[in-house]
């Protein structure tokens, strides 16, 4: 099968999915998918193509979902306008992180990100007349009458993330992406050759908490709940290994991560202890042994199995690039 016909195959598939899941808990499967591929795409920017580890997105997603949530319950301010504005004020808060962040490096930069995750999970938790605290914030409304169902939030969602995903696809295609990954690979010849890395690091950073701030609007609207466990420390590290699991400084690696996760999770979702003791060992296990991620090995497999067809090519994807 051509790329070409296996890319429409999925999109075809991703158009008419609803139309068997209808109103049932696999659309909202989906519709959850979704909004995390975004999430570890968003992560993988950073973690993959500019070289930073960042323990904070969970609290970058609840930044968004709450800001989005309490300007629309709250003040009653639309959806279309409740949105961006998440999304906006999010990136203000990474800006603001960014600044002083980028004064560390290696460790003491994780470390920064750490503690800023949870410092925001004990704003969420505490300042109760904003965020609910330990009761959550309820009754965020949807968009309007337009997406009150299920099948039609899914297609809002798939919009939303078609669209970010082709961004951030454009992004490291572009002279800004190479950029990054020459940060990344050696920081010290990239400024060298004249590049800034502070102002690089810093872009790619805003751009992706950003990012995880418009995945938590499209979540508390979706769920119309907003609660402190949804955007805890224990986010940002399933975010980390969905990353890792994929293949980070890959452009599918991410998504392929969430679809193998939240397989797990509903596998064992009456499991909680198995399932974090299955995690970590997984952590673990990647580290060691496929530090890669699982999706180049099985893609190099995929190939040597299958017939070659004329003029393609038998060298797996460099790093960096989309395999």
């Amino acid at each position: 099968m051509s790329p070409a016909i296996f890319k429409a195959a999925l999109v075809a598939l991703a158009l008419l999915f609803p139309l068997a899941g209808g109103e049932g808990y696999f659309t909202h499967l989906a519709i959850t998918m979704l909004i995390f591929s975004i999430l570890a795409s968003s992560l993988n920017l950073l973690m993959g193509y500019t070289g930073l580890v960042s323990i904070a997105h969970g609290a970058f997603f609840g930044i968004g979902a709450y800001s989005s949530g309490i300007l629309a319950l709250r003040l009653g301010v639309p959806f279309w306008i409740a949105f961006p504005l998440g999304t906006a004020l999010t990136g203000v808060v990474a800006f603001a992180l960014a600044v002083p962040s980028f004064r560390t490096r290696g460790i003491y930069y994780i470390i920064v990100t750490v503690a800023f995750q949870l410092i925001a999970s004990e704003i969420f938790e505490s300042w109760y007349a904003m965020t609910g605290g330990g009761i959550g914030l309820r009754g965020i409304p949807r968009p309007g009458r337009l997406f009150a169902s299920k099948v039609a939030y899914y297609y809002l969602a798939l919009g939303v993330a078609a669209v970010v995903h082709y961004g951030i696809v454009r992004i490291i295609r572009s002279p800004v992406g190479i950029s990054l990954m020459a940060i990344r690979d050696n920081e010290t010849k990239a400024r060298m050759m004249g590049l800034n890395p502070w102002r690089y690091k810093t872009f790619a950073f805003v751009f992706a908490s950003g990012l995880a701030g418009l995945a938590g609007s499209l979540y508390a609207h979706y769920m119309e709940y907003a609660h402190p466990d949804l955007f805890s420390f224990f986010v940002s590290v399933d975010l980390f290994l969905t990353v890792m699991l994929g293949g980070a400084g890959t452009v599918y690696g991410p998504i392929f991560g969430v679809l193998v996760l939240e397989g797990i999770r509903e596998v064992l979702h009456e499991f909680v202890a198995l399932r974090l003791l299955l995690f970590g060992l997984v952590l673990i296990a990647l580290i060691v042994f496929v530090p890669e991620g699982l999706l180049r090995p099985l893609l190099r497999y995929a190939r040597r199995r299958l017939p070659a067809g004329p003029g393609r090519a038998t060298a797996g994807p460099l790093r960096g690039s989309a395999p």
